[in-house]
């Protein structure tokens, strides 16, 4: 690795923007694979320069990196209405800072806050160990309520 500022937590292949003419959403990719900041600003990072505890996956529509160092507190939000996917409508939420709260919107519906990102699908279960190895987070409950929705999904889909 060279010796680059790694300040972000965030580090997305690409940043999303409209086609001025189309007004249509494309992924604007840096020729020279630089990762893009927050999935917004152009560095002079590549995938290469990462430390360990960065986790790739498929996050905000496109593939990017995950900080699992840092993380102060996750909070696992299971979906147990859906029973096609094991993990696609499932939430992470990860925080850096404060503690993630539950909320009820003005249309009373639960919602949360303090957090700085949300994950899905698999990589739900990638971050989570990454949590726990490089933020050394007691992911012990989660890793329960993971274990209660693959049983309720192979209990649905025994495949």
């Amino acid at each position: 690795m060279m010796n680059k500022k790694i300040r972000s937590t965030l580090y997305m292949t690409g940043k999303i923007t409209r086609n001025p003419s189309t007004k249509e959403l494309m992924l604007e990719r840096d020729p020279q694979g630089f990762l893009f900041s927050k999935g917004i600003y152009r560095t002079k990072i590549l995938p290469e320069d990462l430390p360990e505890w960065f986790v790739y996956g498929y996050l905000y529509k496109h593939h990017g990196y995950i900080s699992a160092k840092g993380v102060k507190h996750l909070l696992y939000v299971p979906n147990y209405t859906f029973d096609n996917h094991l993990h696609k409508y499932d939430a992470l939420y990860i925080s850096y800072g404060t503690e993630i709260e539950p909320y009820q919107n003005e249309m009373r519906f639960k919602w949360y806050k303090g957090y700085d990102y949300i994950v899905d699908g698999h990589l739900i279960v990638d971050f989570t160990d990454a949590a726990e190895k490089f933020s050394n987070y007691d992911v012990s409950e989660m890793r329960q309520e993971i274990a209660r929705k693959r049983a309720w999904y192979y209990e649905r889909n025994p495949k």
